[in-house]
């Protein structure tokens, strides 16, 4: 058949579209050197003095229900812990290779490095690679990283989530399939069953499609996808606030909580921190900038009203029309605006490009500071404002967020190497990258003091470990031990070893046969009974949490209370020792 508008009787073969031509093989080695240098620099700092020596309460938690049959966990979700209960089942495919405190605290090492990947994977994408680069290696270098890095808690696979679903929610909006937004809506869901907070993800993903203006069709596959992670989560939703108890101890937050998780973010010391804010400051005033130069620059090229850029269109031959309904008659172009006009387009055209980067690079539908200012700002500011009516704001929460100010403080850097205008050449772009990644250094170096602090136990609530040592050094078979309070049980089931032969008056239960954390204790009655069971000289050790023995807190618990009026009735008090995390004290029964 003839084509229409051809030739009847002739057939036109089909012409394939052009491909873009590939890049060199150094544009291909940027991206992935971008990504790969933070993930190892973040290996190594997580690696580095992991073996603190002790495990702290929070690890101790993990540590002792992970090593739970899958019957016992799921028996203790049930009442405690449910908010932690997807990480304790992977602790537990983990312990179960090797039950160890590095084994324990690996899975958070490597969910940061992953985490500091996907940062610089972000900024690449959005940006270029050095953008990318400075992003992951500011990530890897942050002591609030590090400390989450090596701590056995969720935090940590957390933020590896919230940025892996915000690198799959960019690639959805540039090119979206049914396929990205459910790879999207399910890794948002995973992240936010390993801790229901990771839910206010959601919100700084709708504030960047709101600023982004995404057409219909992309709120509505969000939606779906949004929708899916909280019909996930309402299970978990509905079983955690049963057990609000466990975080009753929270306080309201305040100005000071603000501030530290502002220096957490982006400090800790004052010269990074200011450093940091200014970059950020850059990159959300440098888009501003741009708009106001190309208003003046139209300004300028278009003076009088009637020169409008519609009568500059080649074969225009009507203008616009006047009040009562004529034609105007059509302006004649003067050399000005006919030579103005390209121009314009081209500075425009030039200054897109200075903000994407070089390279015939499909631009990104959303910008940079459209990921990263929600996702820093949106979580904080909504569960800060929720902690008002029920105080659950603490800054290990908001883990997840954190990758936002790298990725602002890295784009503003850009802008402002940007401003030289410098060469294209490889041989000049490889210096910047590398001027950038020696700058993060120096930041390193003046956070120093605080790498050091993160890898000593002092940085930590507690330690376990002297405390159960302690215990093993002074204790033999056959006497008893007491813990005050019931809580400070954490150190036999964290140390079981220096506890071994010791009797434990007070329990009733043990925690994996009762679902709960440190098991249920007997009685007064019954622990009276045991006390006056025990031989004349015998001796009983108690093992007490110097931060709430004697505290009001302690004397408003009746059991807790019963228990010290059973000692001082039937044993002599002996001598107290006291280390870092507790103390362990000798009572001789009368």
């Amino acid at each position: 058949m003839a084509e229409r508008g051809g030739r009847r009787g002739t057939a036109t073969a089909p012409t394939a579209p052009p491909r873009s031509p590939s890049p060199p093989p150094a544009r291909r080695r940027a991206p992935l050197l971008a990504v790969t240098v933070p993930a190892a620099v973040m290996l190594v700092l997580g690696l580095l003095g992991l073996d603190r020596g002790t495990m702290w309460r929070d690890e101790s938690a993990t540590f002792q229900i992970a090593r739970r049959s899958l019957p016992e966990i799921w028996h203790a979700l049930g009442t405690v812990d449910a908010v932690h209960g997807l990480y304790y089942l992977l602790m537990h495919a983990v312990l179960a290779v090797r039950d160890d405190e590095i084994a324990l605290r690996l899975p958070s090492v490597a969910a940061s490095a992953a985490t500091a990947a996907l940062v610089a994977a972000l900024g690449c994408r959005l940006v270029r690679p050095r953008v990318g680069l400075w992003a992951g290696l500011l990530y890897a270098t942050t002591p609030f990283v590090s400390h989450y890095a090596q701590e056995a808690r969720s935090y940590a696979l957390v933020a590896a989530g919230a940025a892996l679903a915000t690198w799959l929610l960019v690639r959805a909006v540039e090119r979206g399939s049914p396929g990205r937004w459910t790879g999207y809506g399910a890794v948002a869901a995973a992240t936010a069953l390993l801790h229901e907070f990771a839910v206010l993800l959601l919100a700084a993903h709708a504030v960047t499609l709101l600023v982004s203006r995404v057409p219909w069709r992309t709120w509505r596959a969000w939606g779906c996808a949004a929708a899916g992670c909280c019909l996930a989560l309402l299970p978990l939703v509905a079983v955690s606030r049963a057990q609000s108890a466990q975080v009753s101890w929270i306080r309201t937050p305040g100005r000071r909580e603000a501030e530290a998780l502002l220096y957490a973010f982006a400090g800790p010391g004052e010269p990074v921190l200011t450093v940091t804010l200014v970059l950020a400051g850059v990159s959300l005033l440098a888009p501003v900038a741009v708009r106001g130069r190309r208003a003046l620059s139209s300004a300028r090229l278009f003076p009088r009203p009637g020169a409008c850029p519609w009568a500059l269109r080649p074969g225009s031959a009507r203008g616009p029309r006047t009040p009562d309904g004529e034609r105007a008659p059509t302006a004649r172009p003067t050399a000005a605006s006919v030579v103005g006009a390209p121009l314009l387009r081209t500075a425009e055209a030039g200054a897109a490009a200075g903000v994407r980067g070089s390279g015939a690079r499909r631009a990104c539908p959303v910008s940079l500071n459209a990921v990263a200012v929600p996702l820093a700002v949106v979580p904080p500011v909504l569960l800060f404002c929720a902690a008002r009516f029920q105080p659950l704001f603490l800054d290990r929460y908001l883990l997840f967020c954190l990758a936002g100010v790298p990725l602002l403080a890295a784009s503003g850097a850009d802008r402002l190497v940007s401003v030289a205008r410098p060469p294209e050449a490889r041989a000049w772009r490889r210096a910047v990258a590398a001027a950038g990644a020696l700058a993060v250094a120096a930041a390193f170096v003046c956070q120093l003091p605080a790498q050091r602090r993160e890898r000593l136990p002092v940085s930590r609530g507690d330690e376990l470990a002297p405390v159960a040592a302690l215990v093993g050094r002074l204790a033999g078979p056959g006497d008893a031990v007491l813990f005050l309070p019931l809580h400070e049980r954490r150190v036999a089931l964290a140390y079981p070893r220096d506890f071994t032969g010791l009797r434990d008056l007070t329990l009733g239960r043990s925690p994996a046969a009762s679902g709960t954390l440190f098991g249920e204790e007997v009685t007064a009655g019954a622990l009276s009974d045991r006390l006056a069971g025990l031989p004349r000289g015998a001796r009983v050790w108690v093992v007490q949490d110097t931060a709430t023995v004697g505290t009001r807190w302690f004397r408003s618990r009746p059991a807790e209370y019963a228990k010290t009026t059973a000692l001082d009735r039937y044993c002599e008090e002996g001598p107290s020792v006291f280390v870092r995390g507790g103390a362990v004290s000798l009572r001789i029964r009368r």
